[in-house]
């Protein structure tokens, strides 16, 4: 009777120690198979966190250097051709606003799919309302000079056209022949027109 409660207890024991294992196995299984897609998202975590920070090294630079150069103004043309290349520029500065802005949202994409990414969140906006500060001043630039320049063209096309217009209202002994009527009003839009040019001009 005693062997066999011995033998009873030791198959009872050996069962107990046989579900332990197995609840340790299983416990560690689940363990390493969390531990894996921790190491799997901190990887991506660091790719993504790379990509990120490359986005914002690229961009800062520029910011910069932009936020500089909006401070500084437009200058005053003297010429259509200054008038037209002040019109590049702008033009120029406004292509790279839109380029820088990608940029940037194309890094806080890549932090977005981060685990967590607060931190780089609070970047972004900082870096965004400086961005809008910066856009805010090159679409102004950009009417400015859009608007001097269609003007200007205007002007120039008007005095060539009123020149071409003399050259060859002569009658056949090589005297004048336009009337006073049409000269004064060609005269009054050529005045009306270079005013508003130089209004344009100083309010750049």
């Amino acid at each position: 009777m005693s062997f066999y409660l011995k033998v009873t207890k030791s198959h009872r024991t050996h069962k107990i120690t046989k579900n332990e294992l197995k609840r340790i196995e299983t416990f560690v299984l689940e363990l390493q198979k969390k531990v894996q897609e921790t190491c799997d998202h901190f990887s991506e975590d660091v790719k993504y966190w790379a990509q990120y920070k490359t986005g914002i090294r690229s961009f800062m630079p520029w910011l910069t250097g932009a936020e500089a150069k909006s401070g500084e103004g437009l200058t005053k043309p003297q010429t259509l051709d200054e008038a037209n290349a002040m019109f590049a520029a702008v033009s120029s500065f406004d292509g790279a606003c839109l380029k820088h802005i990608k940029l940037l949202q194309e890094a806080a994409d890549a932090a977005n799919k981060m685990t967590t990414h607060k931190e780089a969140d609070d970047e972004v906006a900082a870096l965004k309302e400086r961005y809008s500060k910066v856009k805010a001043i090159s679409d102004e630039w950009m009417k400015k000079a859009d608007t001097l320049v269609k003007e200007w063209k205007l002007l120039d096309n008007t005095v060539t056209e009123l020149n071409s217009w003399v050259a060859k209202d002569r009658d056949e002994d090589g005297q004048q022949s336009f009337s006073l009527e049409k000269m004064e009003s060609t005269l009054g839009e050529l005045k009306n027109i270079f005013k508003e040019k130089e209004k344009l001009v100083e309010n750049l």
